[in-house]
Parts: C-alpha cells; sequence; structure tokens
C-alpha cells in the first residue's frame, strides 16, 4: 500500500475537527456580521433621529407660514460630515419646501404626528437611511404638521459593521487554530504510548510470541492488546503443536526408514535366490507399514484444527455414511474371517459434519477394531440417536483396553505392546481430533458383557 492511502489517526482527527470548527466559523461570521449592521444601523438611526429633533426645535410659524431659522454655521455642522454625505429636508403642512433637498423622497407611508419613522431610499444613484418626524404645529396659527426628514449615505455603517465583524472574527480564528494545534499536539502525546508498543513489536525477534504486557497501555488500546495477546497464545500453541508432530513424526519415520535401507543391503548381498526373496518380501511388509504410517500423519496433520481453518460442515445422514463406509471393509473383514455387521434402525439421522473428515474417522475406527479383534471375531458399526443428540459406535470383541491405559490410547503413537498388531499409533488419535472438530464427545468402554471394546463418538443433533 502506498504512503498517501495510509489513514493516520492524527490527521482524521484533525479533519474532523476543523470539519466542525470551519462551518461554527461561517456561521459565527454570519451571524456576527447581520448583527453587527443591526446595531451599527441602530446606532445611527438614533443618530439621525437627533438630528431630525434639533431641525425640529428651529422651526417657527408666523402667520401661519412655518420658516426655519437656520444659521448658516448650523447648516453646515449638519451637513458636513468626512464619511457621509447628509441630506435633510423640511416640508410644510401644506407640502411646500421650507428648507433642504428638495426631492429628499418621503417614505412610503407617513407617519402619524409626534411620531417618527426609519426607512431606506435612494437619491442620485445613492443608498440612503433616513428618518422622517411628524412635528405636530398645535398651538401656532399653522394647522397639521410639518415633516422633518433627515438622511445619510450607508459608508459609515459599512465601515462601522466591518470592524465590529473584524473585531469578533479575530478571536473565533485564533481559537480554531489553537483548537487544531492543541488536537495536534494532544494527539501526539497520546499516541505515545502507541509508538512504544510500536518500537516494543518492532525490536522482538520472530521467534518471541510472549505476551506484551497491558498494564501501561492506554485503556481503548488494552482491549487491542488483549486480543493481540490471544492471538499470539494460540499461535504459540499451535507451533508448539506442529513441533511436536514433527519431532514425534520424524523419530518414528526414523527406523522403518532405517529397517528399509538395512533390508535392502541385506539384498544385495545376498547370493542365495530364496535369501533375496525373503529379503525383498520384508522390504515390501515395512514399506506397507511405512505408507500406512505417512498415511496417517497426513490425516493427523488435515484433521488438526491449525491445519485447515474454517471447516466446511454440511447436514450430511450420518446413518448412511456409516453403512457405506462399513461396506468398503467387508473383504479385509472376511480375510481375517472376522464378522462385520451394520446396526441402525434409525433413519435419517442428520447432523453437521464434513464427509471426508467423517469418513477418515469412521476408517480409523474400523481398521483398528479389525487389527486387534482375532479370528472368528465379530466387529459392530452401529447409530442409533436420540432427542438430543446421535451416536456412531463401532464395538468388537478382541482384548479389549485396561481402564488404566484408555486415555493414553488417544496419544499419538502410543501402542499398547504385547498385542502382535503392526500400527503407529495414530489412528485413535485423529479420530479424536476429528470428533472435536465436529463439537463432538468420543467415549471408550467394555463392550457388551465386558468383553472387547466400544468406541462411540456421540454428535449433536444438527436439528
Amino acid at each position: 500500500m502506498t504512503n498517501h492511502k495510509l489513514r493516520s489517526l492524527r490527521r482524521q482527527l484533525l479533519i474532523w475537527l476543523l470539519t466542525l470548527l470551519i462551518p461554527l466559523l461561517l456561521i459565527g461570521t454570519i451571524s456576527s456580521y447581520y448583527r453587527a449592521n443591526h446595531f451599527a444601523n441602530l446606532a445611527y438611526d438614533r443618530s439621525l433621529f437627533r438630528a431630525a429633533l434639533a431641525l425640529a426645535d428651529q422651526i417657527e410659524v408666523q402667520r401661519g407660514q412655518v420658516t426655519v431659522d437656520l444659521p448658516q454655521i448650523a447648516r453646515d455642522l449638519l451637513e458636513y460630515d468626512k464619511d457621509d454625505w447628509i441630506y435633510y429636508r423640511i416640508r410644510g403642512p401644506n407640502g411646500e419646501l421650507v428648507t433642504g433637498q428638495a426631492d429628499l423622497p418621503l417614505p412610503d407611508h407617513l407617519p402619524n404626528a409626534g411620531d417618527h419613522l426609519y426607512y431606506n431610499t435612494q437619491l442620485d444613484g445613492k443608498a440612503l437611511c433616513a428618518v422622517a418626524f411628524a412635528l405636530p404645529l398645535t398651538g401656532t396659527s399653522a394647522h397639521g404638521v410639518a415633516m422633518v426628514l433627515v438622511a445619510e449615505t450607508r459608508a459609515k455603517r459599512t465601515q462601522m459593521a466591518d470592524e465590529i465583524v473584524a473585531t469578533m472574527m479575530l478571536p473565533q480564528l485564533l481559537i480554531v487554530i489553537l483548537a487544531g494545534l492543541m488536537v495536534h499536539f494532544g494527539v501526539q502525546r497520546g499516541l505515545a504510548s502507541l509508538e512504544r508498543l510500536r518500537a516494543a513489536f518492532s525490536s522482538r525477534s520472530m521467534q518471541d510470541l510472549s505476551p506484551v504486557a497491558e498494564a501501561g497501555a492506554p485503556r481503548e488500546v488494552q482491549p487491542l492488546l488483549h486480543a493481540m495477546n490471544d492471538l499470539m497464545q494460540r499461535l504459540r500453541d499451535a507451533i508448539t503443536k506442529q513441533q511436536r508432530f514433527i519431532a514425534d513424526a520424524s523419530h518414528q519415520l526414523r527406523t522403518p526408514l532405517a529397517g528399509l535401507k538395512t533390508q535392502a543391503e541385506l539384498a544385495l548381498r545376498e547370493q542365495d535366490p530364496a535369501q533375496v526373496q525373503h529379503a525383498l518380501q520384508q522390504i515390501k511388509t515395512s514399506s506397507t507399514n511405512l505408507a500406512h504410517m505417512v498415511s496417517q500423519l497426513l490425516s493427523l496433520a488435515r484433521a488438526e484444527p491449525e491445519a485447515a481453518g474454517n471447516l466446511e460442515l454440511l447436514t450430511l445422514d450420518l446413518s448412511k455414511l456409516a453403512q457405506e463406509i462399513t461396506s468398503e471393509w467387508v473383504p479385509q473383514a472376511l480375510a481375517k474371517n472376522i464378522d462385520l455387521g451394520f446396526a441402525s434402525t434409525e433413519a435419517n439421522c442428520q447432523v453437521k459434519g464434513n464427509a471426508l473428515l467423517l469418513r477418515e474417522l469412521l476408517n480409523n475406527l474400523i481398521d483398528n477394531a479389525l487389527r486387534y479383534t482375532p479370528s472368528n471375531g465379530h466387529v459392530t458399526v452401529a447409530v442409533k440417536q436420540s432427542a438430543q443428540n446421535i451416536e456412531l459406535s463401532v464395538e468388537d470383541n478382541g482384548p479389549g483396553i485396561p481402564k488404566n491405559k484408555r486415555e493414553r490410547v488417544f496419544e499419538r503413537f502410543y501402542r499398547i505392546l504385547g498385542t502382535g498388531e503392526e500400527g503407529c499409533g495414530l489412528g485413535l488419535t485423529i479420530a479424536r481430533e476429528i470428533a472435536w472438530r465436529h463439537q463432538a464427545e468420543i467415549l471408550l468402554e467394555n463392550g457388551l458383557q465386558d468383553v472387547g471394546t466400544k468406541i462411540s463418538v456421540v454428535f449433536p443433533r444438527s436439528i
């Protein structure tokens, strides 16, 4: 995987933080802009109203005519502003112009007597903010109201709003930058423990599968460490089992291979054809036993959980499978004059299993029974079911297995001495491994009337 595709936790946290903060910053900016405009307009609208009141104070009524006594210096102070254009207009009760800008527009709706009204308008292509004050002329020789209009451009308001927004935005921008830096250094400090774990793993040799200490790790990382330690424990167990298997297999194969070599050397030195024939017969027998041992070793390796990963289990009829396998062993049973039979009154004994491994299991059980059952004996394969489970059993009337050795016969390469039968001591080991892989229990007990041996494999019901 290329570096640009690698996901950095630090980068991800920063991206998420900025993804959240930048929209908040934009929302804050927009909100600040509208609030700044609101308060700037409020302040300058009040200033306009005060100017309108000042103009209204200068209004006089003489013989029914409205006049304004406004000295030039007052006009200059009213009209002068270094940032804005100021306009004013005073209209008499009959609509006549008293003073000011004649074309300064009136509001769409005139205020009532004594009230004022803020409105937006335009003059000479300039946008204006204006106030209209209706001055009642009661108590004078005139009737109605005098309308006082004062307006200004938006330059000061816009400038004030921009200054407010800039003043408010600077702290928010600093907060975003500081938050990003704090997250960056905080994550870097928080990931220091992960860096130590990485260094601890990097410095290990491939033979070191000891557990990693979980005590000093962050709480969020401890489940991951626990899972890794559990994985290393299972890997260590699998490697130990494999090493033991290889050691046992090489020890067991060394003797027959040495025997083959010796017999071949004897056959080469012999001049008598009869002796050569005898040596070749011994080589054939040893080769057959060696091939059987290799086949058993391969079956054992295939049956172990570590070898095959996830086992594909399908629903199958155990009674039908057992009957087929039993019939395949009839010729070997007849060769030893042994009565091999199949007994099952059950139909449709469904179990979850792997047909190849179950075939291997039953083959080993029948092979063991035929090997150790004397001539004129009998071996019975049976399948029966109950409400909870299905039992597959192989029973013989051979010499039996002493109680103190029943657990040991499941060990690899263990054989009971004095039986006079050739074997490699792996048949029952393979059977137990396959049973375990099917969540089945394998039991060893005496046969009928305490004669011989009965080996049962108890499977859980699949339906």
